[in-house]
């Protein structure tokens, strides 16, 4: 089995009201928000999830407060490498703080989900906000459409998980720790481990953004039985973390 390590990779960091990631949980509370990309290291191939976006550009779509941490090339010049060079991004889905930098990446495969590219395309008139910028964000992106769970490299699989978009995956890499879940969908580690008044109710809490509140609870019910390692893509307890497995 592949022994691979995942290294996170802060790009930006500000506050969101914890119902965007708390369905009807404390939703009165902000909670810290932070955008990552994430790099695998020890693959076959250089392959980073997400790509991130600037704070600013995320403040510019609604989200006052966001600040930028690093650029896609500090951040991966850290771990010895470039937007340049990497071979493959996975992108759990296609909303812009994920997918905010993937003009930089321009020798890269993008893994998508079939469902998740045409829902960027053809969103519900509810969700149109969310893919706003759209033609701009995904112009020129290299996409190779996959269906369901994906084997990409020995070591790394993309798991289809819907719920909060209709095609989020989420990344199982092996580790020498197990096997870690980069998560599809929006989350901090609320999501997984509920405070103990809601843990009586569910052992879950899904996301607060969602297109199918039923699908997006299974879908974190099967990550967290899936997984030795839990990712959450926000969640703060990241940022000071260099390499995870």
């Amino acid at each position: 089995m592949a022994k691979l390590k995942i290294h996170p990779l802060p790009m930006a960091k500000g506050k969101l009201p914890r119902q965007a990631v708390t369905y009807m949980v404390l939703v009165s509370e902000m909670v810290d928000h932070y955008i990552y990309c994430w790099y695998i290291e020890g693959a076959s191939k250089r392959i980073l999830v997400d790509t991130g976006m600037s704070g600013e550009a995320f403040a510019q779509r609604g989200h006052a407060g966001e600040e930028s941490i690093l650029s896609p090339f500090d951040a991966l010049k850290k771990i010895g490498t470039s937007p340049e060079e990497i071979d493959i991004v996975i992108p759990t889905h296609l909303h812009a703080d994920h997918i905010g930098y993937a003009h930089l990446y321009k020798n890269a495969k993008f893994i998508v989900q079939k469902a998740e590219l045409e829902w960027a395309y053809n969103p519900h008139p509810i969700f149109k906000r969310t893919f706003r910028g759209r033609d701009k964000l995904l112009k020129g992106v290299n996409f190779q459409i996959v269906e369901g769970d994906t084997q990409i490299v020995e070591g790394v699989r993309v798991l289809h998980t819907p719920g909060h978009t209709p095609g989020g995956q989420s990344v199982m890499v092996d580790t020498e720790k197990g096997k870690a879940i980069i998560c599809g969908m929006c989350t901090i580690r609320e999501n997984f481990e509920p405070p103990e008044e809601f843990r009586q109710y569910a052992p879950v809490i899904a996301p607060g953004i969602h297109i199918d509140l039923r699908d997006a609870f299974a879908s974190l019910i099967r990550i967290k039985e899936e997984a030795d390692i839990v990712i959450s893509l926000h969640d703060a307890e990241f940022a000071e973390v260099d390499t995870i497995g």
